[in-house]
């Protein structure tokens, strides 16, 4: 959602006009200034985490109203809200699908069903697919995805930033599913207090099967007065949250372009990671992250280097100034323009 938000308020700063049809849990709200932001209440069938979400009121709207627009680009995944939404929406609108890493081959029987019954069948009609790295562009071209292009994703600079105050909060925000690996963060927390004991740690965002786990380390650890879990946060709250932290932990694996570590840069917020992203490489060479092979042994050393006021300060002034250089939205928003322009008139 923070990359659709974050080109769909580009987009309108250039002129466009722009609807964004979303899934809504019916609590989260979303304004976005010059945005026509519509939310069909979203549903999960039991047994399927992420991949059950399904929304079907979107799915008849964005049918109805397909032909008003230029383009229809979905931030395209492995559920039932964008699927049906490219099966359905057979029209002359071209169909720009952006999948964020998130629809790679996969073995698992579940999966291969889906990808031979729905995936494959968007991916051979789309007029364009977005591909983030290398890898992915392989992984798609696998899949049946035609007329592939490369783009990065971007991050407009918040006017807030982070600052260094005690006592220091270290923030993980992530879906609480097992490859975004919750549990080393409540691991390498147990490991923190013993020297840092003010330190305190917040974790948010949705659960999809972690959190039952997360509550029984915090107690085995006995972290119930240093980690706190707020559940699900709407996008505006994170960026409050990041601006108010001291440190942004993601200890997740096979992460290809980690949207959450761009923002936590664009605060100015020191940043750790795992080496397993797609930006891993280039965040080490230009040390604005600190990498780390993901155990919460290593995390744990980063986090206490981060809590001296010396190597914070430099580490936020590095993650500020890369956000800017090497990660402009603004950049990300020509792109698509030319993607858009292309398509409509092809």
């Amino acid at each position: 959602m923070a990359v659709a938000t974050s080109q769909c308020r580009s987009l309108v700063d250039r002129g466009h006009s722009v609807t964004l049809f979303a899934g809504w849990d019916g609590a989260a709200s979303l304004h976005l200034p010059g945005v026509e932001v519509r939310l069909h209440r979203a549903r999960k069938l039991p047994s399927l985490g992420f991949a059950g979400l399904m929304a079907p009121g979107l799915w008849r709207e964005v049918r109805s109203r397909a032909s008003e627009f230029d383009a229809l680009h979905l931030h395209f995944a492995r559920d039932l809200v964008q699927l049906p939404t490219g099966i359905f929406c057979r029209n002359r609108t071209p169909l720009i699908l952006q999948p964020h890493g998130m629809v790679m081959p996969d073995e698992r029987p579940a999966a291969r069903s889906l990808d031979t019954l729905l995936t494959c069948r968007v991916l051979s009609r789309a007029e364009t697919t977005l591909a983030l790295t290398p890898t992915e562009l392989t992984g798609l071209r696998s899949l049946g995805a035609q007329n592939l292009l490369s783009i990065r994703n971007g991050v407009a600079l918040p006017d807030s930033r982070a600052s260094w105050r005690r006592p220091p909060r270290i923030l993980y925000a992530a879906r609480l599913q097992e490859r975004k690996r919750p549990l080393a963060f409540v691991e390498s927390a147990a490991i923190v207090v013993r020297k840092f004991p003010e330190a305190q740690f917040l974790m948010v965002g949705a659960d999809e099967g972690q959190a039952r786990h997360v509550h029984n380390a915090i107690q085995g650890f006995g972290l119930a007065d240093h980690v706190t879990y707020l559940g699900a946060v709407a996008p505006s709250e994170v960026a409050q949250l990041m601006s108010e932290a001291q440190i942004y932990v993601l200890p997740s694996v096979r992460e290809p372009f980690p949207m959450s570590v761009l923002e936590a840069l664009s605060h100015g917020l020191p940043t750790i990671i795992t080496d397993q992203t797609g930006i891993s490489d280039e965040l080490r060479t230009r040390g604005s992250a600190r990498v780390t092979d993901g155990s919460p042994q290593s995390i744990a050393q980063e986090i206490g280097a981060l809590l001296d006021p010396v190597q914070w300060s430099r580490q936020a002034e590095c993650a500020r100034t890369d956000a800017r250089e090497h990660f402009s939205v603004s950049a990300v928003a020509s792109g698509l323009e030319e993607v858009y322009r292309h398509r409509s008139f092809a």
